[in-house]
């Protein structure tokens, strides 16, 4: 039956156990420090790790870029230029790395204060964190856009690995909030360190200079940046929010329901990284890529489903299972996260075809729905329920309105052979 099976299949069902095995780690590294914390300190984690995902994947625009160029250039087999690329790139991007750690080491304090935590090493380690949020996506990108499907996954369950068993030491030491965050700290040095082995050829400190237009580069980033950062306020800045406007004791239940919204988002990633490369490369060869977005969506939506059933049949045992603790508000707010993760995921799925071919209709409308929320919530926060019905209400009408563009898209586009066009 494998035999049976594509390229793009078997890459999928890889990665996806890959993915799964590095989801199984995370999400132990959250039960340890749910089960462990106090609802108030697990609460101010979890506003740490918000600002973590929300700089890093932001700065993720540099490892989406990248992949779309290595894959193209990878697809006429033009191995100077991806050299060239890397390596200027991982140049460029140490230098930020540096004045990142700079400031962020001197804000530290501030931003601890404002959060109301009481440990100030946590804020050192979060500037060294966001330090190397420059250089990761580099490393990454290279690896996702030569297609080397083995490696990326590999590389993040080991770091997976460390990651939970540092935890786990640390705080039973007694370094608490501190300690998660050493243990991602540590982790991500050796999955850079591990990253650089497969691209050790791509990779030199003297390089030849190619025709590789890194103002074209640059200039692609931007649209690429504004999607990024919009999608990763649209699924974390809740949690911020919440923690301003809340009381510690409701940020704490709020917080537990998100470790199930989580899982809806994360469980499909696999798809996308597989998704990116593939239609970036088909793309370049002037060959249709609406089957590929179809595939990933019909994927994503199975294992959304599957998600979503699991959670509803065994709403309690699961957040008992996932944070040792049922509060009762948690479990509706977890059924609403179930909803709008969901959504969301299929949404990223879309946002990732979009750019793989440089159609950026969907840009305008993925900034508008992210002020949109974020003002919502401002706005109208009277309980924890209404934030979560906003985000719900945001997320199915943002997928409507993506997918009604690549229906517009491929509907105007296709040819008497049913071949759709290449943007150019």
């Amino acid at each position: 039956m494998i035999k049976n099976i594509d390229a793009f299949g078997k890459n999928v069902i890889f990665v996806f156990l890959g993915m799964s095995l590095v989801n199984i780690f995370n999400l132990l590294y959250q039960l340890l420090i749910a089960h462990r914390f106090s609802p108030a300190d697990f609460a101010a984690f979890n506003s740490m790790l918000s600002i973590y995902l929300i700089v890093s994947m932001s700065l993720g625009t540099i490892q989406i870029a990248l992949v779309k160029y290595t894959a193209e250039f990878n697809a006429h087999n033009q191995t100077k230029k991806i050299r060239f690329l890397l390596s200027s790139l991982l140049k460029k991007t140490t230098l930020f790395a540096l004045l990142t750690l700079i400031i962020f080491y001197f804000a530290s304090s501030y931003l601890i204060d404002k959060l109301k935590i009481t440990s100030v090493a946590s804020g050192y380690i979060l500037a060294i964190l966001l330090a190397l949020s420059w250089v990761i996506p580099v490393l990454f990108g290279g690896i996702q856009g030569l297609e080397l499907f083995k490696w990326l996954p590999s590389i993040q369950v080991i770091s997976g690995v460390i990651k939970l068993i540092l935890a786990f030491l640390f705080i039973l030491f007694g370094f608490n909030i501190a300690g998660a965050l050493g243990a991602l700290l540590i982790a991500n040095i050796i999955a850079l360190v591990i990253s650089y082995i497969p691209l050790k050829n791509f990779i030199s400190s003297r390089f030849e200079k190619e025709e590789v237009n890194l103002k074209e580069f640059f200039v692609f980033l931007y649209p690429v940046a504004i999607s990024t950062f919009c999608f990763i306020v649209l699924v974390n800045s809740d949690m911020i929010l919440v923690k301003y406007f809340f009381a510690r004791e409701e940020a704490g239940v709020y917080s537990i329901a998100q470790m199930v919204g989580k899982i809806f988002l994360f469980l499909p990633w696999a798809v996308g990284i597989v998704m990116f490369p593939r239609v970036s490369g088909l793309n370049a060869k002037n060959m249709d890529t609406a089957p590929t977005l179809y595939r990933s969506l019909f994927y994503v939506t199975i294992l959304c489903v599957i998600a979503c059933l699991g959670y509803n049949a065994f709403p309690a045992l699961t957040l008992k299972i996932l944070t040792g603790k049922v509060p009762y508000g948690s479990i509706f707010l977890a059924r609403l996260f179930s909803i709008s993760m969901s959504f969301f995921t299929l949404s990223y799925i879309l946002i990732s075809y979009f750019l793989s071919k440089r159609d950026l209709r969907f840009v305008r409308y993925l900034a508008s729905f992210t002020l949109l929320q974020v003002s919502a919530i401002v706005l109208f926060h009277r309980n924890l329920v209404q934030v979560q019905l906003i985000l719900c209400l945001n997320a199915i009408l943002l997928f409507l309105i993506q997918l009604f563009l690549v229906y517009k898209k491929e509907h105007k586009g296709l040819s008497p052979k049913g071949t759709v066009p290449v943007e150019q």
